[in-house]
């Protein structure tokens, strides 16, 4: 939804400001680029009360976020089930709809009418959004191929529900949000290359230099006649 920041090779921004070629911060793959943005409208009809059709309200530093987070209802959202003590380990990919209820999150409507901004990448990601939020991105299929991807496990109906039941219950909010990434720091994308000394007479005995004292003596001295 637009106003989210998303964690890019620049540091925090907003998701309506970035385009294709874009890099942006992954969960298992370093940076990405961005290869389509998608924009979209979404209208909700008046009197809209039905939770799984309305977007989820983050409040501000319910999980590691400085201000409020919406979600769209369908928006994927990556769960850490080992945060949690299950005995799988591994993420999990739910719909934000289930978290209706869960740590302070709730179900409500922005507004009757907002823009919806979407993004995808080379193969399926799990992207950092504002305090940390662990997005599902899907690939866009655009060169899809065998073992390219790696695959999130994507949970049905009841394991969802099951899931977000145990999220409520421990109150680990690290499940869904990685406090690490609520901090990205800026990455150099250009080049660095190590400052040559200055040239000039070097000191003796360096590697690479001449093992001959090196005399500074006054200009006057350096003209003067040899003395026969």
């Amino acid at each position: 939804m637009h106003g989210t920041k998303i964690a890019t090779t620049s540091g925090w921004k907003l998701i309506e400001r970035i385009a294709a070629g874009d890099l942006v911060r992954t969960l298992d793959h370093g940076f990405k680029e961005v290869r389509r943005v998608s924009t979209s409208w979404v209208n909700i009809p008046a009197g809209e009360r039905r939770s799984a059709h309305l977007p989820i309200f983050v409040p501000a530093r319910a999980a590691y976020n400085g201000r409020a987070v919406w979600l769209m209802p369908e928006q994927g959202v990556a769960l850490d089930r080992g945060k949690l003590d299950l005995t799988d380990q591994g993420v999990t990919v739910l719909p934000a709809r289930v978290l209706d209820g869960a740590c302070r999150l709730t179900s409500q409507s922005p507004g009757s009418s907002f823009e919806v901004t979407t993004l995808f990448f080379d193969q399926d990601e799990v992207i950092y959004i504002e305090g940390g939020l662990q997005a599902y991105c899907p690939s866009g299929r655009f060169s899809r191929t065998s073992g390219q991807a790696k695959e999130y496990a994507m949970a049905d109906e009841d394991a969802a529900t099951a899931l977000v039941g145990a999220l409520a219950a421990s109150g680990e909010i690290s499940a869904l949000a990685n406090p690490l990434g609520a901090l990205p720091a800026p990455i150099p994308t250009d080049p660095i290359f190590p400052i040559r000394p200055a040239a000039g007479i070097r000191r003796p005995g360096r590697p690479g230099r001449p093992n001959a004292p090196v005399l500074f003596l006054r200009p006057e001295w350096q003209t003067a006649p040899a003395v026969q």
